[in-house]
């Protein structure tokens, strides 16, 4: 079979096209630091808008982009990607996807969890692993919730606690143990 050169020509023109359109829609690659140490957000370096690929330690309140490491402080946020042990005396929260371990009293990744939220209060859109808490939340669950009060409206695992609820069950609520598969 043989191609035309005008047909090669054509495609190479529309793949350039495409790819200059790709590198256009993307922002500028975010500022990385191995370390970050913050009192209270502004008042951190470097600032909020860096990723951090290290440590980062939050004397009150911190913020960044993404972490990628370990996560200490009163109360950690992130704006975008969470890969780390994030450790808060008082609250953790992640805007975007979270991968690791949570442990405050309070535990909120806005997309998903993959991994494992301890604490008091425990919130997610989407949980992969467990949660462990007083309360724990989320749309969704593919695991374990273990507290006092777990709700859920969707679940492939299993509930343990004194009120267990999957909205989108046969039986909604079931006090001890409740699952679906």
């Amino acid at each position: 079979m043989r191609v035309s050169r005008t047909m090669v020509v054509g495609v190479a023109a529309l793949a350039l096209a495409g790819a200059r359109v790709s590198a256009a829609e993307q922002a500028e690659p975010t500022a990385v630091t191995p370390f970050m140490l913050g009192v209270i957000s502004p008042m951190q370096e470097p600032s909020a808008d860096w990723d951090v690929h290290g440590l980062r330690i939050n004397l009150i309140y911190g913020s960044c982009q993404s972490i990628y490491g370990l996560d200490v402080g009163l109360v950690n946020q992130v704006e975008g990607r969470m890969k780390a042990l994030q450790i808060g005396g008082i609250a953790n929260h992640v805007e975007g996807v979270a991968m690791g371990l949570q442990l405050g009293l309070v535990n909120c990744s806005r997309t998903s969890i993959n991994g494992l939220q301890i604490g008091v209060v425990n919130d997610t859109k989407r949980a992969s692993i467990a949660q462990l808490g007083v309360f724990n939340s989320a749309e969704h669950v593919d695991g374990l919730q273990l507290g006092l009060i777990n709700v859920t409206y969707t679940m492939i695992g299993v509930q343990l606690g004194l009120v267990n609820v999957i909205q989108d069950n046969d039986i909604p609520f079931i006090p001890v143990f409740n699952f679906y598969f």
